[in-house]
């Protein structure tokens, strides 16, 4: 399947010559072994340790900048003296509080989570959504600690605004935090101070097919040192040359597995891939004996079939271990916590536009005849059919009740109504029932026409792993919505890119994902061109 190339210097590399890649050689000159695999825990406790100093100096800077309005308002001194002497006595009872409930919430958000390789290339924004929904609980959990002891009631109107400017300085001074960490992450990564020295077992194709998709992750974490052959090897070329003058994919072959605790010590690894097919039972365990008085982790690629599969987890029964490969996205308390969000959102947004609803549906009626309400029956959760209901925006004799149509920009058989409703997403809001009925959520991947087509071929045909997004139930908007896939879907390519931001959904489920999305969908109503 796979050749192993030999060392020949006329050859082009193959691998490990693009930028921020490590497959092979030593790390840079500034950047030593040891110094390298502190960098990571550094920068953990460095950013621990800021988060904590940035939620006191925000409070300290919230209660100087009040106590300066306060003294140049025209008012009583002694008001001025009340106000800053409650809040200061409510700041000394609750920085503590704050700090630690923060750092906690930080924690269970992911917002430490991040020193990944591929987690720090992403941008500040998919790291703000975790943090704001992880700072927010931590506040109200704040503000309802302060009420159950009293000291909430003894704030005045202006001590009290100096609370919630608190509030508002710490989320912006944690999220330019994050930016910089976040840029000295990047190129601490780039200097491979946050990858792991690695030694792979194996020249086999899993072991070559390994390579190859670490290089299109561009390293993903891993600095591969070299390589060693086993007895469980295949050439996979017959005219492949010695193994211990080979280079598999780039990575040199420094022997054989008799000398892989020399090479561990010697190159002083971090990691162990065994890239071994699991038949080869015997010389697993071999491996598995040499490494065990080693201080290295190891770890096992698994078979190609498993490999497939996100979100593997292990779990013991009776002392047996089970390999999960498929997961519940929102079992247990996940569920109920997404459920409860849904009721509460949904329902205090159709309560606070219920004005908003009659005024469209009153332009509708009187614009066209036929039904306010559009119903069409649409692709929900687990794959079942659900009647989803949106406001009419189309003259009844033209609209296409199957979905095959695609609505195009400036579509004839749109209304005049229906355009500004389409625009500003208003015929998106009778969709609040089907949330709080059940068959939708506020959040989730866009509901797709049982008849939608990709180009010219059924959407659910098209796409791999289309049916996968719908283990959730659908949303009013969604992750795919507000990273610009919303609108037409013309070509198979946009279609396929559209299921994969819905699967990122599906798999990295968070209320703080959920609170991005909802935030930025707000923002998008206001400029959105998608929206026709």
């Amino acid at each position: 399947m796979f050749e192993l190339p030999s060392r020949d210097s006329s050859a082009k590399p193959e691998y490990g010559t693009r930028v921020g890649m490590a497959f092979q050689g030593p790390r840079p000159a500034s950047m030593s072994p040891v110094a390298a695999a502190a960098s990571a825990p550094a920068l953990l406790c460095g950013l621990v340790a800021a988060d904590a100093l940035m939620v006191v100096g925000t409070g300290l800077a919230a209660e100087g900048i009040a106590a300066r309005l306060l003294r140049a308002a025209p008012a009583d001194p002694a008001l001025f003296t009340d106000a800053v002497h409650a809040f200061a006595g409510v700041f000394n009872a609750a920085v503590g509080p704050l700090a630690v409930l923060s750092l906690m919430c930080f924690y269970s958000a992911g917002c430490y989570r991040n020193l990944r390789p591929k987690a720090v290339r992403r941008t500040i924004g998919s790291h703000a959504g975790p943090l704001f929904g992880a700072w927010t609980a931590a506040f109200l959990v704040l503000v309802l600690m302060l009420g159950v002891t009293g000291d909430l009631r003894r704030l005045d109107t202006a001590a009290a605004g100096t609370l919630w400017l608190w509030y508002g300085l710490g989320l912006f001074g944690l999220t330019a935090l994050r930016g910089l960490f976040l840029r000295l992450a990047r190129d601490w990564n780039l200097a491979g101070g946050l990858r792991q020295r690695t030694l792979l077992v194996g020249t086999n194709d899993l072991a070559f097919e390994w390579l190859d998709r670490l290089q299109r992750a561009e390293g993903a974490g891993y600095q591969v040192i070299g390589a060693v052959s086993t007895a469980a090897d295949r050439p996979t070329s017959m005219n492949a040359p010695p193994l211990a003058t080979a280079r598999l994919a780039g990575v040199p072959v420094l022997g054989s597995v008799t000398g892989l605790v020399e090479q561990v010590r010697k190159n002083r690894i971090d990691l162990v891939v065994v890239a071994l097919p699991w038949s080869a039972e015997a010389e697993i365990t071999d491996i598995l004996e040499r490494l065990r008085v080693l201080a290295v982790d190891v770890r096992l690629l698994p078979h190609r079939l498993i490999a497939r599969t996100a979100g593997l987890s292990v779990d013991a029964t009776a002392g047996i271990p089970l390999l999960g490969v498929i997961h519940h996205p929102l079992a247990g308390w996940r569920g109920v916590l997404k459920r409860s969000e849904d009721l509460l959102i949904g329902g205090a947004a159709l309560a606070a536009l219920a004005p908003l609803l009659l005024l469209a549906a009153a332009a509708i009626k009187l614009e066209s005849p036929g039904p306010v309400l559009f119903r069409q029956k649409r692709f929900g959760f687990n794959n079942e059919e659900f009647e989803i209901w949106k406001f009419r925006t189309m003259h009844t004799d033209r609209g296409d009740q199957s979905g095959a149509q695609r609505t195009v920009r400036n579509d004839p058989r749109v209304t005049r109504v229906g355009r500004i409703l389409r625009r500003t997403s208003i015929d998106e809001l009778p969709q609040l029932f089907n949330v709080l009925r059940g068959d939708m959520s506020i959040v989730g991947p866009r509901p797709h026409p049982v008849a939608m087509k990709a180009g010219d071929v059924l959407y659910h045909e098209a796409v791999e792993n289309y049916a996968c997004r719908h283990r959730v139930r659908p949303g009013i908007t969604g992750w795919a919505q507000v990273n610009g896939l919303r609108g037409e879907i013309d070509n198979l390519h946009t279609a396929a890119r559209r299921v994969e931001h819905d699967l990122y959904y599906v798999d990295n489920w968070s209320l703080g994902l959920d609170a991005e999305i909802m935030v930025r969908t707000a923002l998008l109503l206001f400029w959105d061109r998608n929206a026709y």
